[in-house]
């Protein structure tokens, strides 16, 4: 199974999904900086409002009095008491000093003192239900609102509910970071009003914003892949036909379509092929017909070798016209292979091996095969058997004999293989020795050949789509494997 991120689809959809991911991710921090910093400075703008609301109604109240109001006051998330020191001494920078002073912007002749710290403290959302109405009228004190927080108690009532913050306290949560503020504002030169405050902390990006990312990184995944293959396909297109015309085929061309640069790259191999098909129809026809001129000479030389009285003379006259005969009908083979007609068909290459070797057995031939199972594979059977034959034969001539086996590798890839116990090929010699008329017989054996057999070999291997593996045995030996694509 061919892995997805090797294709163009797969990789460009891998590598636009991790930019969008990378560019949320920028963005997600921006934002989730920015959103902190806005909610931060609007909770230190409440707590400003709310303790210079509270000193500016205190100021207006009997110092005798201020106590018991402040600690009336309740408040979701603030502390209020008056006492006759400070609890800050003075602000330290950051967030103390802003809200310092927004409080003393808010307040005429305005001396306020604050000190920050960040904690872990139970959440205030960690509440049971019965503290809803707490709540309820912890917000509904402010500025303006209904309750009279200078009033305070009257006289002989019973003690007030202690502050929301101690009674929170008992019920608590999870722990959540939160910046603690202590402020100080002085009331008067005698008195000072302390407020313990709570900010919210980091909060985490809302889920409509990471929902949507999500769905932009879908949609942005789903359009890179069609875009991408809107040129893959072409490119796959253009791939098969380059493979249709390494594998021998003449009349091959790929469809023009998809993306400009693409369709130019089509158009030129059309061109390119047309070309080349006109040029190798020219070369077979060429070869054919010099091979069928040359049959007629070479059969008059023949007839009038026939009529040379001298025994001796005419016998090797023979023996040279016989090797001209050969030459020229391997060298109309090579012509004619891998540019047959033939249909293909499925055959079983196992098949044809036990009869090649039972023909060649009955010739004298010492060639025997090991091929008990199927191999089925597509191909011309005429052309395969010649290469099968050619295979054969060179283990015959040049290693005394050979074994021809059928079987599937690990790719499941067909494969026909020919063994021999020979001499072998030099190793800087096996490279060579497919080119058209080259032999290697110092090497092998002295038998004489036209040294166009596995030429013809390599080119039906070729026109298959598939290939010819030749190597050397250890310790002695050759090995010749004839592979087909599955």
């Amino acid at each position: 199974m061919t892995n997805p991120l090797n294709t163009l689809t797969g990789r460009m959809v891998a590598v636009t999904i991790v930019a969008v991911i990378i560019s949320y991710a920028v963005a997600f921090a921006i934002f989730t900086n920015e959103r902190g910093a806005a909610l931060r400075r609007a909770a230190e703008i409440g707590v400003a409002e709310r303790v210079a609301f509270t000193a500016e109604r205190l100021r207006g109240i009997p110092v005798e009095r201020r106590d018991i109001v402040a600690d009336s006051i309740r408040d979701f998330s603030m502390r209020f008491d008056v006492s006759a020191t400070p609890d800050v001494d003075a602000s330290l920078g950051g967030a103390a000093t802003r809200i310092s002073n927004a409080i003393d912007e808010r307040l005429a002749d305005g001396d306020a003192r604050t000190r920050t710290r960040t904690v872990d403290a139970p959440s205030h959302r960690w509440r049971s239900r019965g503290e809803h109405g707490d709540r309820g009228r912890g917000r509904g004190r402010g500025r303006g609102g209904p309750d009279r927080d200078d009033e305070g108690p009257p006289p002989g009532s019973p003690p007030s509910d202690p502050p929301a913050g101690d009674h929170l306290a008992q019920h608590e949560g999870p722990l959540v970071r939160v910046t603690e503020a202590a402020i100080s504002v002085r009331l008067d030169d005698a008195t000072w009003l302390n407020a313990t405050a709570r900010l919210p902390g980091p909060r985490p990006a809302p889920i409509s914003a990471i929902v949507g990312a999500l769905v932009s990184i879908v949609i942005v995944g789903i359009g890179a892949a069609l875009v991408s293959r809107q040129i893959g396909r072409p490119l796959s297109d253009l791939a098969n036909a380059a493979r249709a015309l390494g594998s021998g085929q003449t009349n091959v061309s790929a469809p023009v379509s998809g993306p400009e640069d693409v369709r130019r790259a089509s158009t030129a191999f059309n061109v390119m092929a047309e070309r080349l098909g006109r040029q190798l129809s020219r070369q077979r026809q060429m070869l054919w017909a010099l091979s069928h001129d040359l049959r007629t000479p070479i059969t008059a030389i023949r007839l009038r070798a026939e009529l040379i009285e001298d025994e001796a003379e005419r016998q090797r006259l023979l023996a040279s016209v016989a090797e001209m005969e050969t030459l020229t009908e391997q060298a109309l083979s090579l012509a004619r292979a891998g540019a047959s007609e033939e249909a293909r068909s499925n055959v079983d290459l196992a098949e044809i091996a036990r009869t090649l070797c039972g023909e060649l057995q009955d010739m004298g031939v010492n060639i025997c095969a090991e091929a008990n199972e199927p191999l089925m594979a597509e191909c011309r059977p005429t052309e395969m058997a010649r290469a099968m034959r050619n295979l054969a034969e060179n283990a015959a001539k040049y290693g005394g004999g050979g074994i021809m086996r059928a079987y599937r590798n690990d790719a499941n890839e067909a494969v026909v293989e020919v063994l021999d116990d020979g001499p072998g090929v030099p190793p800087d010699l096996l490279a060579r020795i497919t080119a058209p008329f080259f032999r290697a017989d110092e090497a092998r054996s002295q038998t004489r050949g036209a040294g166009l057999g596995l030429a013809i070999t390599q080119a039906i291997a070729d026109s298959h789509g598939g290939r010819l593996v030749l190597e050397n045995r250890t310790p002695k030996g050759f090995s010749a494997k004839l592979v087909l694509p599955n």
